[in-house]
């Protein structure tokens, strides 16, 4: 994640190391490059990698200030409580739930449950290529909302784009149920129920959400202030359509390579007044449990 540290415990934020890189800040081979790259994975050369806890003032695992990305309210990762696993640094296998994985047995009884698949679900690291551009002007203003702003920036980018290229993939591989009536609803309910979907929660469309708020249950909209019979309902643009899902999210598996990888290409557009931000990351996700969730669709409801 981005992340910024606290300068009264002697660290230094991100955005300091990006105005070092701009300013051509000469430091020392020796003594200064080898605990700069200690303190915050920085190299003199202008390759920036932050992490989650940094080693500073010889107090390892020291916490960063700023909240990573999944930790903001706006990021729906963290509020639907996908599981999230970081710091990966090989091809990742997660045990695949596919049934019950509890029973009861008799004393010195083996059971007979099958439920869990070791490396049934394989995580492979998918590279996202993000840019941001600034003017040197605002790169170069040594302000704390400035600073905080543009790595805001940075984090909200990489994060819609997760996001929203993992909701519309776990979506395509469904065949929807059509919701065209209070009545297709109840069915569709009953179904995610019999699949042991608890505690459900629905992400949908805006397309979907503006039918589904139109919808009516005799005199009774169906969906009222963001809940559906009971169960909370999210609208996101982060999903295609008119889809719907409806699931226990969290057993579905969000894996992130490392850390993010930002380069300061203060070059190429320097005739402009213009730095580049180019960040690389990596990530891929998965159903832990596929009977953990239900997709519908209002492409057929007035």
């Amino acid at each position: 994640m981005i992340l910024t540290s606290n300068q009264n415990s002697g660290q230094s934020t991100l955005f300091d190391k990006i105005q070092d890189v701009l300013h051509k800040k000469e430091v020392r081979a020796d003594k200064d490059v080898k605990d700069l790259f200690t303190r915050a994975q920085i190299t003199p050369i202008g390759q920036i990698q932050t992490r989650a806890t940094i080693t500073a003032s010889g107090n390892v695992g020291t916490q960063v200030a700023r909240p990573a990305g999944q930790q903001r309210a706006a990021n729906l990762i963290d509020e639907l409580g996908v599981k999230y696993i970081g710091g990966l640094s090989s091809n990742f296998s997660y045990p695949r739930i596919d049934n019950n994985t509890s029973e009861w047995v008799n004393e010195n009884e083996q059971g007979t449950l099958t439920g869990a698949t070791f490396e049934g679900l394989s995580l492979t690291p998918r590279r996202l290529l993000s840019y941001v551009e600034y003017s040197n002007e605002v790169v170069l203003n040594p302000n704390t909302d400035v600073a905080g702003a543009i790595e805001e920036d940075m984090i909200n980018s990489i994060w819609e784009k997760v996001q929203t290229t993992m909701f519309n993939d776990i979506y395509t591989d469904a065949t929807p149920t059509t919701l065209a009536n209070y009545n297709d609803i109840v069915a569709f309910e009953l179904a995610a129920s019999q699949k042991k979907i608890n505690g459900g929660v629905y992400v949908v469309s805006p397309t979907a959400a503006s039918k589904l708020k139109k919808m009516m249950n005799g005199s009774t909209p169906v969906m009222v202030n963001g809940y559906m019979n009971g169960y909370r309902v999210i609208e996101t643009p982060s999903l295609d359509g008119e889809s719907i899902i409806f699931a226990d999210w969290s057993k579905l598996l969000l894996g992130q390579w490392g850390a993010l990888d930002i380069t300061v290409d203060n070059v190429t557009k320097s005739p402009q007044g213009i730095v580049k931000l180019i960040i690389n990351s990596y990530w891929d996700w998965g159903l832990i449990d596929p009977n953990g969730f239900a997709f519908a669709t209002t492409a057929s409801a007035n």
